[in-house]
């Protein structure tokens, strides 16, 4: 399988993975590739089945193992030897799992509104979904939300919880920015690229990934041996306060940004603070 891969900044700086969750990285890219590369190189695949990386073949599998896979490949054909990497959303999932099992590959680790544990992301959005249908008129949907967030079993990948989200339009769009006004901005970014309605479509081939999204990684983070930078935007749904909780008890030396203007894209909201964290961060650890 082929990747998409968009490399920037000199050869030889400290190197820095970028794992895109769903959806992909293009917007990351426009919001930070020109600032870290200062002093970093940015390395940002497309996953496979995402955007550039065209779409999946007929029976082509596509996993948390097969991803995993995908990084470490990518690593020895670009000669490196060990990389920082940053983990965005369901990205910063997919980096908990790459810093435990390749630990000599990884440098240090940035978790950019990680989302760890869906079931406890599941049940701090649920309860706001619920009143956003109640504002809406629409009891059934709202009544949905709070028999879910009752359930006294985890919740999973078959309850379709996203479903919900989506049923929500815009207002749910609008709960991933500090200031819903800037989204038309956002979302202008993604056109500017040219990509098709089908492009972008591609990327929900990784709805197969959800069932392993489910499997919380927060007790996980106790077992990540290098250095750690958890980000947060303030308003930001995906990582909830149990993970940030647990990211605070359970990780060696925790470290925590929080971004007071950002929902869950402080790259994009922030950028000029978040490419100077970042980049202090990686040329601090890559030493």
């Amino acid at each position: 399988m082929k990747l998409f891969v968009a490399s920037y900044g000199e050869v030889d700086a400290p190197p820095l993975l970028f794992i895109h969750g769903h959806g992909g990285g293009y917007h990351y890219q426009r919001c930070q590739a020109d600032l870290l590369a200062e002093d970093l190189r940015l390395i940002a695949p497309d996953q496979r089945g995402v955007l550039r990386s065209g779409p999946l073949p007929p029976g082509e599998p596509v996993n948390l193992d097969v991803l995993l896979a995908d990084f470490e490949e990518l690593r020895a054909d670009l000669g490196i030897e060990r990389w920082a990497i940053l983990g965005h959303s369901a990205g910063g999932n997919y980096a908990v799992e790459y810093a435990i099992r390749h630990p000599a590959a990884v440098s240090a680790v940035i978790f950019d509104c990680p989302c760890w544990d869906f079931d406890a992301n599941d049940r701090h959005r649920l309860p706001i979904f619920a009143r956003l249908f109640d504002e809406l008129g629409d009891t059934e949907r709202a009544a949905r939300c709070r028999a879910l967030a009752a359930l006294p079993r985890r919740l999973t990948a078959d309850d379709k919880t996203y479903e919900l989200a989506f049923a929500l339009g815009d207002r749910f769009q609008d709960l991933s920015f500090h200031e819903p006004s800037r989204r038309p901005d956002f979302i202008r970014l993604g056109e500017e690229a040219g990509f098709s309605d089908e492009m972008w479509a591609y990327g929900n081939s990784h709805l197969t990934t959800l069932p392993e999204l489910y499997s919380s990684k927060l007790a996980r983070l106790a077992d990540i041996t290098q250095p750690t930078l958890l980000i947060e935007g303030i308003n930001d749904l995906a990582t909830d306060p149990t993970s940030v909780q647990a990211y605070r008890h359970n990780a060696p030396n925790p470290r925590v940004a929080t971004f007071t203007h950002s929902g869950h894209f402080p790259h994009f909201e922030e950028p000029a603070r978040y490419a100077e964290l970042v980049r202090s961060f990686v040329l601090e650890t890559s030493v």
